[in-house]
C-alpha cells in the first residue's frame, strides 16, 4: 500500500509540474490529427472542402487560445515556441488558397510536430525524474545540479569546464568555492599542472603557498602574482628559475621561529624536530623518537644559549650532531669541540629545564644504545650536508603569519629527482607556514590561503597535514593536495588516508592505472538503477518463430574501474560534497584566451 502511494503522489507531483507542456503537446496533437484527417479523406475520393475547413477552423481555433490564454500560463521561455506555431499556421490559412490542400496540411503537421517536439523536449526531466531507483539513484550531473550547487560560478577554484548534453555540449566553466579542502589524483603527464595548478596561480586573488616540483608554475604563474599585486617569494635552492625570472631568490630560516621567551618556543622546536625526522613505518618507532627528543633537545639548546646566537640555524644543528665524542683514553684532554662538552653546556643550563632533560635523557643512555640514536638523528639530517639547502635555511626574507594579508605567493621548488633526498626540507616549510597560519586567528582573510601541496607524498607521514585536513577547514586556509594515485596515500598514512577523501570538498580524478584507485572512485560514484531487457526466441509446432521479451529492473556502477582507467585524455571526474558526480573536462590554460594572456607560454618562447 505505501508503495502504491508513493507512485500516485509521484504521478500527482509530475501532472502538476507539467501541466503546461501537457497541455501543449495535447494542442500538438490536435493539430496533427486535424491534418492528417483532412489528408486522407481527400485521399478517399470525399469532400476535400468540407476537411480542409474543418482542419482550418481548428487551427484558428488553437490560435485563438493561445493568443487569449497561454500568456497567463505559460512562462516567457515558452513565448518563442507559441509564436513560431502561431505563425506556421497563419502561414498554413494563407497558403491554402494560393498552393491548395496539400501545402496546407503538410504545415499543419509541421505545426504539430513542431509543437510536440518542444513539449517532449520539457517533459523529459520528468520523465527522468520517474525513472525507476530501486537499485540505486546516482547519476551524472546536470546544468540544474551545478547551478545549485554554485558551481557555475567565476568566483573560487577554477576545475575545468562541463559540457552540457541537452545544449548542443555548450561548454560552462566550474569552479568550487566552498570552505573545505581539496584532493587531486592525477599521475604524471596527467596534466595537473596545465589544467588544475596554472589556472588557478593565474586568477586567485588570495596568498598561496606552492610546491613547485619541476620549477614551471613560477615560470608560468610568478609574474602574473605580481602583476595581481602579490609579493612573490621564490626559495629555490637549486636555481632553476634563476635565468628566466628577474627576481630575486628568497630563504628562510625555521629557527627564527624559535625565540627565547616565548611561551611555545618548547612546542615549536618539537614541531621543528618532528618535521625534520620522516617516521620509517616498517622499522621500530623507538629509534626515530628517540632520535627527535634528541634533535628538539639540541634546537632549544641553540635557540637559548647566548653563544650560539650567531649560530642560530640547522647548519650548526647538523655540525652538532655530526661531532666526536670525547677520547676516553685522555678524559683530562677536553676539546670544545666534542659533543661532550656540548652536553655540558645544556646540563649547566639551569634556565630552561627542557634542555637539561634532554641532555640527561642522552647521557643516561649505554653507549650502544646511544650510538644508535646518534646515527638515527645523523640518518635523518643527512640532506643538511648540501650547500644548497644550508643556504637556503641561512637567513629569512619572509613570514608565514604575512600570509594571511592576502597578498603573498611563496613557491617552494625542489626538482622532481630530489624529492626523496630532499623531502624534509619540503616538510619544515610546510610544517611550519600550516602551523603559524592556523595559530593566527585573529585575522581572517577574505580569500583562505590556498595551499597547493603538488606530490604531496614526497612530505612523507606529516601529522600536520593530515590534522589539517580534518580539523583545520575555515581557518583561513584551504589545502589542496595532489597525489598521483590513493596507493600512495594509504602506503604512508596508513588507516589514516581515508582522512584526505572524507574531508575533501572536492576530488578531482584525473584518470588512474592504479587499481585501488579506479575502484575505490567507482564506489564513490555511487550506483544506478538500470532496464535489463532479454529476448527469448522460440520455435513452435510448424516452424513459426515464437518471439518475447522481458523487462527486469538491475544494478550496475554509474562507472565502472575499468572505465574510469580509459578516461579520454581530456576528461575528469569530480566528486563535489553533496552533489551527484560530474563527468567534467580538463581546461588546459593555454586554450583559454584570458589566462594564455597572464601566463607565460614557455614551449612559445623558446
Amino acid at each position: 500500500m505505501g508503495e502504491v502511494m508513493a507512485v500516485k503522489e509521484r504521478i500527482s507531483e509530475f501532472t502538476q509540474t507539467y501541466r503546461k507542456p501537457l497541455i501543449l503537446y495535447a494542442i500538438s496533437f490536435v493539430l496533427i490529427y486535424a491534418a492528417l484527417h483532412v489528408q486522407f479523406e481527400a485521399w478517399g475520393q470525399l469532400n476535400f472542402l468540407v476537411w480542409s475547413q474543418l482542419g482550418l477552423n481548428i487551427a484558428v481555433g488553437v490560435l485563438a487560445f493561445m493568443g487569449a490564454f497561454l500568456p497567463f500560463v505559460f512562462f516567457k521561455r515558452f513565448w518563442p515556441y507559441i509564436v513560431l506555431i502561431g505563425a506556421i499556421i497563419y502561414t498554413a490559412m494563407v497558403i491554402y488558397p494560393m498552393a491548395g490542400y496539400t501545402m496546407a496540411v503538410v504545415t499543419g503537421i509541421l505545426a504539430g510536430v513542431l509543437g510536440a517536439a518542444y513539449a517532449m523536449y520539457k517533459l523529459w526531466p520528468a520523465i527522468e525524474g520517474l525513472m525507476p531507483t530501486t537499485f540505486g539513484s546516482s547519476r551524472w550531473a546536470k546544468k540544474a545540479d551545478l547551478e545549485a550547487k554554485d558551481l557555475l560560478s567565476s568566483e573560487g577554484i577554477k576545475l575545468g569546464s562541463w559540457n552540457d548534453p541537452k545544449d548542443d555540449y555548450a561548454t560552462h566553466k566550474l569552479a568550487y568555492s566552498g570552505p573545505r579542502h581539496l584532493l587531486t589524483v592525477a599521475p604524471t603527464r596527467a596534466g595537473k599542472g596545465v589544467s588544475a595548478i596554472i589556472p588557478n596561480l593565474l586568477t586567485y586573488p588570495g596568498s598561496a603557498l606552492v610546491i613547485d616540483p619541476k620549477g614551471e608554475n613560477a615560470l608560468i604563474t610568478a609574474k602574473a602574482r605580481k602583476a595581481m599585486g602579490q609579493e612573490v617569494m621564490i626559495v629555490d635552492p637549486w636555481g632553476i628559475t634563476d635565468k628566466a625570472l628577474d627576481m630575486p631568490k628568497a630563504r628562510f630560516n625555521p629557527m627564527d621561529w624559535l625565540v627565547e621567551g616565548d611561551p611555545d618556543l618548547s612546542e615549536n622546536a618539537m614541531l621543528l624536530a618532528d618535521a625534520l625526522v620522516m617516521p620509517n613505518e616498517r622499522g621500530d618507532p623507538y629509534w626515530d623518537n628517540e632520535a627527535r627528543a634528541l634533535i628538539y633537545g639540541l634546537l632549544m639548546h641553540l635557540a637559548t644559549e647566548q653563544e650560539e646566537v650567531g649560530n642560530r640555524n640547522l647548519g650548526r644543528l647538523r655540525e652538532i650532531l655530526t661531532l666526536p665524542p670525547r677520547d676516553r683514553n685522555n678524559p683530562r684532554e677536553t676539546n670544545e669541540d666534542d659533543f661532550d662538552e656540548v652536553l655540558a653546556n645544556m646540563v649547566s643550563n639551569v634556565h630552561n629545564k627542557q634542555v637539561q632533560s634532554a641532555a640527561h635523557r642522552i647521557k643516561q643512555k649505554a653507549d650502544k644504545e646511544r650510538s644508535g640514536v646518534f646515527s638515527t638523528a645523523q640518518s635523518h639530517t643527512h640532506f643538511l650536508e648540501s650547500p644548497r639547502i644550508i643556504d637556503a635555511l641561512s637567513k629569512t626574507d619572509f613570514s608565514f603569519d604575512a600570509m594571511k594579508n592576502g597578498h603573498l605567493t611563496i613557491y617552494l621548488i625542489l626538482p622532481a629527482d630530489r624529492l626523496n633526498t630532499f623531502g624534509r626540507w619540503l616538510r619544515l616549510m610546510i610544517q611550519q607556514a600550516i602551523t603559524q597560519t592556523a595559530r593566527n586567528i585573529t585575522t581572517q582573510p577574505k580569500y583562505p590561503v590556498l595551499f597547493l601541496l603538488d606530490e604531496m607524498p614526497a612530505l612523507g607521514h606529516l601529522k600536520m597535514v593530515e590534522q589539517a585536513y580534518g580539523l583545520m577547514a575555515g581557518f583561513g586556509m584551504q589545502l589542496w593536495g595532489i597525489t598521483q594515485d590513493l596507493s600512495q596515500l594509504k602506503r604512508i598514512y596508513g588507516d589514516g588516508w581515508e582522512t584526505f577523501v572524507s574531508n575533501s570538498g572536492v576530488l578531482q580524478y584525473f584518470g588512474s592505472r592504479d587499481q585501488m584507485t579506479a575502484e575505490y572512485f567507482s564506489k564513490l560514484c555511487g550506483v544506478t538503477t538500470v532496464w535489463n531487457v532479454s529476448t527469448a526466441i522460440s520455435t513452435v509446432f510448424g516452424g513459426n518463430n515464437s518471439n518475447s521479451e522481458t523487462k527486469a529492473q538491475g544494478q550496475r556502477s554509474l562507472a565502472f574501474a575499468d572505465e574510469l582507467m580509459t578516461l579520454r585524455s581530456d576528461q575528469q571526474i569530480l566528486l563535489v560534497e553533496n552533489a551527484y558526480p560530474i563527468k567534467g573536462i580538463k581546461t588546459p590554460w593555454f586554450n583559454d584566451p584570458a589566462l594564455k594572456a597572464k601566463g607565460v607560454n614557455l614551449h612559445e618562447e623558446k
